[in-house]
């Protein structure tokens, strides 16, 4: 990033973040636990960084295809042998019950079509993960069908931030204070949404 465009307090401070050695882990760690047991999607942290580090774009997608692989191991763990003491608390303490049981259902229905598909949806990433465990999907199935589903969706982010990334990062170069303010916004209103939902 040209330091013409990372000019300003705010954006200067999440550049160096994603500049700090340990950000590619904590990018690891954040696809891990959103395929497994955290309800926030790695796309919130690789998004700036791969703004912020557009020559690094490649590497941030496979850590997040990397992570995201093998927390859904996990997920399926949880699905398969530990619905009773982790997964079911689990999917009532996110609120998940209705969409949960609408995806057990599709899973049991599809098995690896709906893993795949998940990509173009909304639904957490782990929701799949223990459904499957649950549903006692083949873990080979499981696992290929996780690893193209996922590479599909960091695939579609990776081509819009290689499109749009570096008009977007113009925009919020120039207007930084307000797009500062409204990201603060959106972050409080996501945390308060998911707690009263």
């Amino acid at each position: 990033m040209e330091a013409s465009v990372v000019r300003g307090g705010w954006l200067r401070h999440v550049a160096a973040l994603s500049h700090h050695r340990l950000s590619p882990w904590a990018l690891f760690a954040i696809a891990f636990a959103d395929s497994s047991f955290l309800p926030v999607p790695p796309d919130l942290l690789l998004v700036p960084m791969a703004l912020l580090r557009p020559e690094r774009l490649r590497l941030l997608l496979a850590i997040c295809l990397a992570g995201s692989s093998l927390g859904a191991i996990v997920g399926y763990v949880i699905g398969y042998g530990l619905w009773a003491l982790i997964g079911q608390p689990m999917v009532e303490f996110y609120h998940y019950q209705d969409q949960f049981a609408a995806f057990q259902r599709l899973v049991a229905d599809w098995g690896v079509w709906i893993i795949i598909v998940k990509a173009f949806t909304p639904i957490p990433f782990k929701i799949a993960a223990i459904a499957a465990g649950i549903a006692e999907m083949n873990f080979f199935s499981f696992m290929v069908a996780t690893v193209v589903g996922r590479a599909v969706h960091f695939a579609m982010v990776g081509a819009v931030l290689a499109i749009c990334g570096p008009r977007f990062m113009a925009v919020v170069a120039r207007y930084e204070r307000p797009f500062a303010v409204a990201s603060v916004v959106v972050v409080i209103g996501t945390v308060i949404i998911l707690h009263f939902r």
